[in-house]
């Protein structure tokens, strides 16, 4: 298996054809697509208009698409796309090495909006994480929940901003060191912590699930 940094030398060789054939092989364009009309077999054909320098095109004289253009992107993640494959790849890669966002921009010659759009591409086909199944604790385990208040202080008075009613939530499990973390920020509507929620869930008291709590996350 190819480093990133071995399969971005690679890439990097490659012209616009083998580019489009190394896609082909890895499936991540279609190898053939056929005509919305005539259904027939759509043919791979150079084209100068094309930004990846080749399309696909009816050659069938009786169709109503006889000689219309198709791109090679159609079905595939690079469609509505307007980069280059190889500045896509790379921008991919440089994401599965979990470099920071601001790390690719500068990495990248090319616009913020278009490397965030590359990005939030890639993030909507991610699946949601399932957590139902993923149970922290365990025996030997521990699992410490701090409900936090932020303090951002204001030179006119001591404490937080009365405009400010964001709290903090960790959860970390232990097993000798720590082996999960979870950190987010939240905002309460009314003074009942958090907490009790997960008492809930684990069914540890009775007494909290008598109690009316509404709550509103961000």
């Amino acid at each position: 298996m190819l480093t990133p940094f071995a399969l971005e030398e690679k890439l990097h060789k490659y012209s616009n054809y083998d580019m489009i054939v190394y896609l082909m092989q890895e499936k991540f364009i279609k190898k053939e697509i056929l005509c919305e009309n005539c259904t027939t077999t759509l043919k791979f054909v150079p084209s100068k208009r094309a930004i990846d320098k080749f399309a696909w095109r009816c050659m069938l004289v009786t169709c109503l698409s006889y000689k219309k253009y198709t791109s090679l992107r159609k079905f595939s993640f690079f469609d509505n796309l307007n980069l280059q494959f190889k500045d896509i790849l790379f921008i991919l890669i440089k994401y599965a090495c979990k470099q920071q966002r601001y790390q690719i921009i500068s990495g990248i010659d090319h616009a913020k909006k278009t490397i965030y759009k590359v990005l939030k591409k890639l993030t909507l086909k991610m699946p949601k994480t399932d957590f139902s199944a993923n149970k922290l604790g365990g025996p030997g385990v521990i699992v410490q929940v701090d409900e936090t208040m932020l303090n951002y202080k204001c030179k006119s008075h001591r404490g937080r901003s009365s405009t400010n009613k964001t709290e903090s939530l960790c959860i970390v499990e232990i097993n000798g060191n720590i082996t999960r973390a979870f950190a987010t920020t939240y905002r309460i509507k009314n003074k009942v912590p958090l907490f009790p929620l997960f008492v809930i869930k684990l069914q540890v008291i009775p007494l909290y699930s008598q109690m009316n709590i509404n709550l509103t996350l961000i």
